[in-house]
C-alpha cells in the first residue's frame, strides 16, 4: 500500500488537532533521542513549547507541543501552524485547548494532555484546574466533569517549562 504525501498529511494534521502534547516517550522515540537529549532540546528552545504538569515537589511531568516535535523531526515548519518558536502563548493555548468552548470533559482534557482520569482528578484536588459543580450521571459519556477553560489556560501558562 502506497500512502499520498497529501494522506501522510491529513493523518498528522488528525494527530495534531487530537493530542497536541506529547508525553515525552513519545517525543523520544519520534525523534530517537534518549531522555538527556530531550531535556538538553527543551532547556535550549530546540523543542520551545514543553510544560511540567507534575503535582507536588517530587513528580515531574513533562508534555511538550506535539507541533513542535513534528517541526523538528521533519526539519520545517508545518505549513499550518508555522515556526512554533515564533508562536506567541495564546496562540498555543489555541492549538492544545478548543476555541469555542468554555468548558472541558475530563475525558477530553486526559486525551489532549496525555494523562490519566486520576491525573486530572488530583490537579483538580490541588485546584489547579477549576470543575464546574454540576449533577452527573453515573455513566455515560456526560459522566465526566466539566472544567472551566479558562482554568486551563491557567495551568498552561503557570507550568510553562521554559520561557524563550
Amino acid at each position: 500500500m502506497i500512502i499520498t504525501p497529501q494522506a501522510l498529511i491529513a493523518t498528522i494534521r488528525l494527530n495534531l488537532t487530537r493530542q497536541p502534547l506529547m508525553h515525552p516517550v513519545m517525543v523520544e522515540s519520534i525523534l530517537e533521542i534518549k531522555r538527556p537529549q530531550l531535556m538538553r532540546l527543551v532547556e535550549s528552545g530546540g523543542l520551545p513549547w514543553a510544560w511540567d504538569l507534575g503535582l507536588g515537589s517530587v513528580r515531574f511531568e513533562l508534555r511538550i507541543l506535539s507541533a513542535s516535535v513534528v517541526e523538528r523531526a521533519l526539519g520545517s515548519p508545518i505549513p499550518s501552524v508555522g515556526a512554533t518558536k515564533n508562536l506567541k502563548l495564546p496562540e498555543v493555548v489555541n492549538l492544545i485547548i478548543p476555541q469555542v468552548r468554555q468548558s472541558l470533559r475530563g475525558a477530553e482534557l486526559q486525551r489532549l494532555f496525555h494523562i490519566t482520569p486520576k491525573f486530572v482528578a488530583d490537579l483538580s484536588l490541588a485546584g489547579e484546574i477549576s470543575r464546574i459543580s454540576e449533577h452527573l450521571p453515573a455513566t455515560g459519556p456526560n459522566a465526566s466533569p466539566r472544567f472551566t477553560r479558562d482554568s486551563i489556560v491557567k495551568l498552561l501558562e503557570k507550568r510553562r517549562r521554559y520561557d524563550f
